[in-house]
């Protein structure tokens, strides 16, 4: 393994120990200290930079008028490629740190309406899910500066997709392409409804909204970018963002049982 490979299987190992002592309560001291300075501490002011359009403006090299002279089509950014996530813990604080983070009586509905789309599905509830087995709830709501509603979406449930890429929302690329991931889809199909801007790429200005997004497994570095991103593609818009462990996720969903080890008396 490279130097680089080597720091990102320990930051993976840090991560699941992190998870690990805070389902059994036990999260503090010096492992917390040490991955908040390590991992947590350098991706927050990443993550804060690709909130804010002018912040970020360089990757795309924009002349005077705001054309775009450079097209990526991934967020390059070495920080954040070096883990897959923060994990639910830090996940969480981070949402908290930037505003969007959304603890409110539709969770449970959210989590309803998730996993029932999950259980249609069949989704089996493995150990481990597959990111194209996911799903994300969302409601939100889009409307002009002088009060006329321009479209309420009431509920939707958003899963591995293809919807219209935005040049705003990018995702970051960690083992693998993660850009159909379900939490960055429920954005991009939000924005199917919201009139864009031909010069900017962004949603026009005068244009004002808010969604709102579950995630049945707690979000990877990939999607809690574009969580970030959404603001400066949506500059008019606020997001809130609530989601699951795939722990608890898993109880509520598939058809077989928990597997049972056979003791000497059963043989």
């Amino acid at each position: 393994m490279t130097d680089v490979e080597k720091q990102a299987d320990a930051i993976v190992h840090a991560v699941v120990a992190v998870e690990l002592l805070h389902w059994h309560g036990k999260l503090g001291g010096t492992l917390e200290n040490a991955f908040r300075k390590c991992v947590y501490e350098p991706v927050l002011p990443r993550l804060k930079r690709l909130a804010d359009r002018k912040l970020s403006g360089e990757d795309y090299r924009m002349d005077a008028s705001g054309r775009k002279l450079s097209r990526p089509s991934r967020v390059h950014d070495s920080t954040l490629e070096k883990q897959f996530t923060l994990g639910n813990v830090f996940t969480g604080e981070a949402l908290l740190e930037m505003n969007r983070a959304h603890e409110a009586d539709w969770f449970s509905w959210a989590q309803y309406k998730s996993r029932q789309e999950l259980v249609i599905a069949e989704t089996e509830n493995a150990e481990d899910p597959a990111a194209k087995d996911l799903v994300s709830f969302s409601q939100g709501h889009l409307s002009w500066d002088d009060g006329k509603e321009l479209r309420t979406v009431l509920e939707r449930a958003v899963g591995h997709n293809d919807a219209t890429q935005n040049i705003w929302i990018l995702p970051v690329f960690v083992d693998h392409d993660r850009s159909a991931h379900a939490e960055r889809q429920a954005m991009l199909v939000f924005l199917e409804d919201a009139p864009i801007d031909t010069r900017d790429e962004g949603v026009r200005k005068g244009v004002k909204g808010q969604i709102r997004i579950y995630a049945s497994h707690t979000p990877c570095i990939s999607c809690l970018s574009s969580m970030c991103q959404f603001t400066r593609c949506f500059e008019g818009a606020g997001v809130k963002v609530t989601f699951d462990t795939w722990r608890e996720t898993r109880r509520w969903i598939g058809y077989k049982g928990p597997h049972v080890i056979k003791n000497d008396e059963d043989e």
